[in-house]
């Protein structure tokens, strides 16, 4: 029997976000689980893992598979609700605010040219049907795109049990591919989030470490000096640092340069 669960503000936030996107009409494809299970059926699916896509134009789940081995649920019963309501109480507003965040900047999107490059990594506590919680990794990435509108149609999310190797309650996360998306942590939040910057981000920060001004690094990395100042400001918003003094500082005292 499914149980009915108040979610905090935030995340009832990030569930009206998630609806709010529905503004196509629902499709009626019957085979629509059939093409699912024949496409993403192929996907080797390890011990720990979960996969579900979300489609947005009919605001549901539309394909489920490995929930009830990693949380106890059955995978016919995976919905938004039961979703955000396993999460934990102390995690949700956190992990709800991040991907409102992600959400709200994919929203705005529109036939993006590297559809794979986009992915939203955080890691977690989640409640299993027995009550006891565990640490997943959650990584989103776009799975279709509405060729007609040109939105982000549905996603693609694999979440892993990885309990065994962290246990903490810091929240882990990662942006690919979202330089429009605009988080910062909540006041007081800042010491629970551990954003860890891309590949191209930390490329950036390496030369500002050196003191390069950003035509320079423009140059060197072949972008635009706006470009160079998206990622400057997003690595300052998302790490809830105040300054490039502070946030060499702190690239230095955690290994990333």
């Amino acid at each position: 029997m499914k149980v009915e669960r108040k979610l905090p503000p935030s995340v009832e936030a990030l569930r009206k976000t998630i609806h709010g996107l529905r503004s196509d009409p629902p499709q009626r494809n019957k085979d629509l689980k059939k093409r699912l299970e024949k496409l993403v059926g192929q996907f080797p699916r390890f011990p720990g893992h979960s996969i579900y896509i979300y489609n947005y134009s009919e605001g549901r789940v539309v394909y489920a598979r490995g929930i009830h081995d990693v949380l106890g649920y059955p995978d016919d019963e995976a919905d938004l609700e039961l979703l955000l309501g396993a999460l934990h109480p102390e995690d949700g507003p956190l992990v709800a605010r991040l991907n409102q965040s992600a959400l709200e900047a994919m929203g705005k999107m529109r036939n993006p040219a590297h559809l794979h490059d986009l992915c939203l990594s955080v890691d977690y506590r989640m409640r299993k049907a027995d009550g006891s919680y565990i640490k997943v990794l959650g990584q989103t990435a776009v799975f279709e795109v509405d060729p007609v509108s040109g939105k982000i149609h549905s996603s693609f999310r694999l979440c892993k049990d990885i309990t065994a190797i962290k246990s903490s309650n810091t929240i882990g996360w990662e942006a690919h591919g979202f330089e429009t998306m605009d988080f910062q942590p909540p006041e007081g939040t800042a010491n629970r989030l551990r954003y860890q910057p891309s590949q191209r981000e930390l490329e950036v920060l390496k030369r500002i470490a050196q003191g390069k001004g950003s035509k320079s690094i423009a140059d060197e990395l072949c972008i635009s000096t706006t470009t160079v100042s998206t990622h400057r400001r997003n690595i300052l918003r998302r790490t809830g640092l105040k300054n490039s003094a502070e946030l060499v500082r702190h690239a230095t005292a955690v290994g990333w340069v």
